[in-house]
């Protein structure tokens, strides 16, 4: 099977099979689980599968805890003026990005992108009405944006690791046969 018709089958496949389980899950967001899924093929994991899992679980993680910090700080606003109500918020996540953009610097973290899809994905879930509050955040449960995305990250990265697996199952048949095909010759 060619490289295409592997991945276009893998793809549907798995993305049925994944939506069809996580119906039976609804504190997983289905979301988080493809964000970290193409995050997955983005860190390389079309060519090397055990190095992109590694890598998409450490970097995602990374900028989801420093999401939750930063909800948590947010919520916490030190200042009592206008003004420093309406500038902590993006004067601090802007800070925070900064920091996590300058840990690209470091080879464990070097896809700053990669960062700020789980920094992103603790906000998008924090959004969701009534979750950005401390009752949650603070919570051990799945109604904590850190541990639902940290779970979701976890399905994502396996997700993609099956999904390119499959891939390299379903193209090695055609080496198989092939090679098959040569030796009868």
């Amino acid at each position: 099977m060619t490289q295409l018709n592997a991945a276009t089958f893998s793809a549907f496949a798995l993305t049925t099979i994944v939506l069809y389980v996580l119906g039976f899950f609804t504190f997983i967001p289905p979301w988080a689980v493809f964000i970290t899924w193409a995050c997955f093929f983005h860190m390389g994991g079309g060519a090397d599968r055990n190095q992109a899992f590694v890598a998409t679980i450490t970097h995602m993680a990374l900028g989801a805890t420093a999401a939750w910090i930063s909800a948590i700080a947010l919520l916490n606003n030190p200042f009592d003026s206008a003004l420093g109500q309406q500038l902590w918020g993006p004067v601090f996540i802007g800070a925070v990005i900064a920091i996590l953009a300058r840990m690209g610097t470091i080879a464990r973290f070097s896809v700053t992108p990669a960062i700020i899809y789980g920094y992103a994905s603790v906000f998008a879930f924090a959004s969701t009405a009534g979750m950005f509050s401390p009752e949650h955040l603070l919570s051990v449960s799945f109604n904590n944006a850190l541990f639902a995305i940290l779970f979701s990250i976890v399905v994502g990265a396996s997700a993609g690791y099956l999904n390119a697996a499959l891939v390299g199952v379903l193209t090695g048949l055609k080496w198989t046969k092939a090679s098959t095909q040569r030796g009868g010759i």
